[in-house]
């Protein structure tokens, strides 16, 4: 795993960074999504998270749960099309702080069923390229990153 400004950045992962979101392909065809450790960091402490409805289908870049921090009130935007299969509601809902401990484990928020992995993988950086790009936007950002939970 990489490290960048104290950012965990996993080099297995696929990455919307614009919307800092990664995804992972899973054994079964699924794709689980969560927020990177630059965004839980971005974000401060969150507060809740409204998942939309598990069966609902997502349009690419459309909001899968809406996420509310101490400082800020927002869509998380879906880097894949597909249909809400899970969420990870019960694990906010025991523990709302969840992705700023772990957002690449247990923190993860929605897996989807894609319509076309191939395609919107297509869209998606990973390995060095998204460390690359990693290093840039939060040099541009001028983030050092920390898990606030701790």
């Amino acid at each position: 795993m990489a490290t960048w400004r104290g950012c965990e950045i996993p080099e297995d992962l696929f990455y919307d960074v614009d919307h800092d979101v990664w995804a992972r392909l899973e054994r079964d065809g699924e794709v689980t999504l969560g927020m990177t450790d630059a965004a839980q960091t971005r974000c401060g402490k969150l507060v809740h998270i409204q998942f939309k409805k598990v069966g609902r289908h997502l349009a690419r870049g459309r909001s899968a749960a809406t996420i509310e921090s101490a400082k800020w009130v927002g869509p998380f935007a879906t880097p894949v099309e597909g249909t809400i299969a899970a969420t990870n509601q019960g694990a906010f809902g025991a523990d709302v702080l969840i992705a700023n401990r772990d957002p690449y484990g247990a923190g993860w928020l929605v897996r989807l069923v894609p319509d076309d992995w191939a395609r919107d993988a297509a869209e998606l950086v990973t390995g060095e390229r998204a460390v690359s790009d990693y290093h840039a936007r939060i040099d541009s950002l001028g983030l050092q990153c920390l898990r606030c939970a701790d």
